[in-house]
């Protein structure tokens, strides 16, 4: 390859975000990695530069988004196609990691089988996953250490609730009266709730943050700082250490590769003056972590064969579904119920599995929240498509008696109508615009069939006045901050992207540590798998590095 090389390294981490941080930590821990390359999107930050003054400038300003320009997804769905709302990207290298928080929930052994449950009958797309479920323990256990997920065994005995996400977790203050009002109403109909065990994970920017832990909140008069979680403390190591050198506003554009091995990586930046300037490292290890979307396009770009045709194929959302709960329940004016609301949740898993009655053998968890406390008016303009008077008087009902924001995540098969592929469109880094074809799999709306009558139920559980169920989403309203597949990892390089290992068959030293790896999306929250798994290949790569 006669390449002109800028520099050189043992090894380049694309995208320091949740499966990022993962990577690195472990990569910086074992001997062999002596010089690593972080090249990210964002800007890599100076602490005291970024505090802003309080949630609404956060809201209206919106100093952390990426301009559209930038960041620009198109979706096609049947119908037509339009700009895909990306929430989750953000300014600063980390992307939308620094504004994550959410619930912890492990996938379940069912979840890496779903081509043995399903069979043939769901399409060629539908496969098994290549390793077992105790292969992801080990890792799941790391990364639960390390983010700290806290949570309240109310309604059941301690062993009882670790086994309900599993992992090592801190207790918190509670239950709060609306977590009591909910675990009580659904297990009297028969539902075993639980309140979630849940992490502050990257949401480093609070103005009020609350210690989960004591109860305690801050001064509300306090600018926005970073919060003092596992992820803000390995970003200041990486700041210190010798072997690491961070490069933000890094666009990659390719990886770099000959006679079927990684030869390195070639990117973009803007000098002074605001002109691109490419350059390219020389390594022969590279782990691709900015996100399955990101990742599909650098794959796409890249100087691979794919003979198998499978770069972008099996791309999936998680399907969800909001809905909301008007209960008569008044409420409490207490200061752990007020607080509740920013960290606590009330999980039901029973329709996680659903039988081998009828087509649908995986269904999905639903996460119930004080939609008053852990929302905004914003969010229920979007969900609810509520306005002017009718919304006043919503969010006066929220006010004074609990409004239940009750959120599905479920399962959403692959197909051949689920894939990403390039658009002759180019962005302002002269790259082409991903799309994302994005036709329904029979089986997803089958499910949201069913959704709906669970949203129903857990209504009439819980004396709910009135149930509002999000529509079923379609076109601009059909996203997820979850994504997955793109690069899917298999046995056999007939039929997959990457090897068990999440090494690319077509690229030997390039590896894929997000969440495109993932075959089939599992029907939780994924974000705990993805970072799992991103511990587990990153022992791979440091084995290879020493």
């Amino acid at each position: 390859m006669n390449t002109r090389w800028t520099s050189s390294a043992d090894a380049v981490v694309v995208g320091f975000g949740l499966t990022g941080a993962p990577v690195l930590e472990r990569l910086l821990g074992a001997h062999g990695a002596n010089d690593v390359v972080v090249l990210d999107r964002g800007a890599f930050w100076e602490p005291a530069d970024h505090s802003f003054p309080d949630e609404r400038s956060l809201a209206l300003d919106r100093p952390l988004t990426i301009a559209p320009e930038e960041d620009h997804v198109l979706l096609r769905v049947p119908g037509g196609e339009r700009p895909l709302r990306k929430w989750w990207s953000a300014r600063l290298a980390g992307g939308g990691s620094w504004l994550w928080y959410g619930q912890l929930s492990r996938f379940r052994s069912s979840d890496l089988r779903m081509r043995s449950s399903l069979g043939d009958a769901f399409g060629p797309e539908l496969r098994d996953w290549p390793l077992d479920f105790a292969e992801l323990e080990n890792s799941y256990a790391h990364v639960q250490e390390r983010l700290r997920p806290f949570g309240c065994a109310y309604g059941h005995t301690e062993p009882a609730y670790r086994e309900f996400d599993g992992g090592p977790y801190r207790r918190r203050p509670g239950p709060s009266h609306f977590e009591r009002v909910l675990v009580d109403g659904l297990q009297r109909d028969g539902l075993d709730a639980y309140v979630g065990q849940s992490c502050l994970g990257g949401r480093a920017w609070d103005s009020c943050p609350v210690s989960p832990v004591t109860g305690r909140p801050a001064d509300r008069g306090r600018p926005m700082l970073a919060r003092p979680n596992w992820y803000v403390g390995l970003y200041d190591r990486l700041r210190a250490d010798p072997r690491v050198r961070l490069l933000g506003g890094s666009y990659v554009s390719r990886v770099l590769v000959e006679a079927g091995a990684v030869q390195g990586v070639e990117f973009v930046r803007r000098d002074e003056d605001g002109d691109l300037r490419t350059r390219r490292i020389r390594c022969r290890t590279v782990v691709l972590a900015p996100g399955a979307l990101e990742t599909a396009r650098i794959l796409l770009t890249s100087d691979l064969p794919n003979r198998n045709g499978l770069l972008g194929r099996g791309f999936t959302f998680t399907l969800e579904r909001t809905g909301y709960l008007v209960t008569a329940e008044p409420r409490s004016r207490e200061l752990t119920d007020r607080l509740a609301g920013l960290y606590g949740n009330v999980v039901v898993k029973d329709f996680y599995d659903l039988g081998d009655a009828g087509p649908l053998r995986k269904g999905g968890k639903f996460a119930l929240y004080d939609a008053y406390v852990a929302e905004t008016p914003a969010r229920h303009v979007r969900n609810l498509k509520m306005f002017g008077a009718e919304l006043a008087e919503f969010l006066r009902a929220e006010s004074g008696r609990y409004v239940v924001k009750a959120s599905f995540k479920g399962e959403s098969l692959p197909s051949t109508g689920k894939f990403v592929s390039l658009s002759a469109r180019r962005n302002s880094f002269g790259a082409r615009v991903p799309v994302v074809t994005y036709t329904p799999h029979p089986a997803d709306l089958l499910l949201q069939e069913q959704v709906t009558k669970i949203f129903a139920r857990l209504g009439r559980a819980l004396g709910a006045t009135e149930t509002r169920v999000h529509a079923v989403p379609a076109g601009a309203d059909l996203v997820s901050a979850h994504h997955h597949g793109g690069a899917v990892f298999g046995e056999n390089a007939s039929d997959a992207v990457l090897d068990r290992d999440c090494e690319c068959f077509e690229a030997r030293g390039l590896f894929v540590a997000d969440s495109s790896f993932m075959p089939t999306s599992g029907a939780t929250n994924s974000s705990l798998t993805a970072m799992a798994n991103a511990h587990r290949v990153a022992g791979v790569v440091a084995a290879r590095l020493r």
